[in-house]
């Protein structure tokens, strides 16, 4: 892995070692110098890849990380070599690609299951189709096996009343993560996206609300980035209620500050951690749940407060195209698939069909 540190001179350094040699790059940004490091383990990949009949698994998937790592977002990056070195290293690593027979990925595969086995099934399937491109594979592997079969599970929501409930006590709490609460439930926010809000985004005049970037930690990092698709940058209305919701924030906020003292680092953000810096995942998860238990409703991941932020809206009759709006969703396509329950019923479809046939 490589290291990255700043210099005495003000320039940023990134350090990798390979087969026993030190490469370095500088640049007068970190992100300049993290640019510079993905191009340089890129041509390193390409320069020493070993003759096409003793290419390993490893090895192709390592040229393809650095090939795409450019493209990727860096939480899209490091979630896919986590992936590979905890799944598919351990196991088939070594094989050579010559000798990866359809039995051996097939056990491989039956050993994993749920979510863990279809991901790693899509990883291999694209780094594959990769490898036919630059002469390593004849044909794809993993197109010789039978897919792992996985459905991811029905998100189960309370019932309107009981989000109401949860909305009217994150009015209401002091809790400084109520807001955070009731803020996704009202408008759909993704976890990266609420986490990386800041006061300059928000026009408490209007009521306006513009998502403009998403956060992550990675690797003990705080990294924000664009958002998830195009159509995730894009503007929010957050009403009476939310409005209500922000202002009694700024104050709660103002509290945190005072509380911490010298320990504050000042982001900017809306709903921050005890010092002032980004929340952690677990952070968030264990508020919803603190918040949900406090309201009397079921235990909810933050996740499905987006979800039930878009139910409620289509069963109350928006239209469609202006939900996947303020959800960000890159085409209206995904908002139908994911929310096709919501939609309807077949009721409406069968009677107006009858009222067209009995004239």
């Amino acid at each position: 892995m490589a290291t990255i540190r700043r210099r005495k001179s003000g320039l940023f350094e990134a350090r990798l070692q390979r087969d026993g040699r030190r490469f370095s790059v500088y640049g007068r940004t970190e992100t300049e110098v993290r640019q510079k490091l993905a191009e340089l383990e890129r041509k390193l990949a390409i320069d020493q890849a070993p003759p096409v009949g003793r290419v390993t698994v490893r090895e192709l998937c390592e040229r393809w990380l650095a090939t795409e790592r450019k493209r990727w977002k860096p939480k899209t990056y490091y979630d896919y070599r986590w992936h590979l070195e905890h799944h598919v290293y351990p196991v088939l690593g070594r094989v050579q690609l010559s000798k990866l027979t359809p039995d051996r990925l097939q056990r491989f595969f039956d050993s994993l299951s749920g979510r863990s086995a279809n991901l790693t099934f899509r990883l291999l399937h694209r780094c594959f189709v990769v490898g036919i491109r630059w002469g390593f594979l004849g044909q794809n592997p993993c197109d010789r096996v039978v897919p792992p079969a996985y459905q991811a599970p029905p998100i189960e929501l309370p019932d309107a009343d009981a989000l109401a409930r949860l909305f009217r006590y994150c009015l209401e709490s002091d809790d400084p993560y109520a807001g955070l609460v009731g803020l996704s439930l009202l408008c759909g926010l993704r976890r990266g996206e609420i986490t990386a809000l800041r006061w300059s985004d928000i026009d408490l005049q209007t009521g306006q609300l513009s998502v403009v970037r998403s956060g992550q930690w990675i690797a003990g990092r705080w990294v924000e980035t664009e958002p998830k698709t195009r159509a995730g940058r894009r503007t929010i209305y957050v009403g009476e209620q939310g409005i209500r919701l922000l202002r009694r924030q700024k104050a709660l906020v103002a509290q945190l500050k005072l509380q911490a003292g010298p320990a504050w680092q000042e982001h900017g953000l809306v709903f921050p951690g005890p010092n002032g810096q980004p929340l952690s995942p677990s952070r968030v998860a264990a508020a919803v749940q603190r918040i949900c238990k406090a309201s009397g409703v079921p235990p909810l991941r933050h996740h499905s407060l987006r979800h039930a932020s878009a139910s409620l809206a289509l069963l109350a009759g928006v239209p469609l195209p202006e939900v996947s709006r303020q959800l960000g969703h890159a085409n209206v396509s995904i908002t139908a698939r994911v929310y096709s329950h919501c939609i309807s019923d077949g009721r409406r479809v069968t009677e107006a069909i009858e009222r067209v046939l009995a004239g």
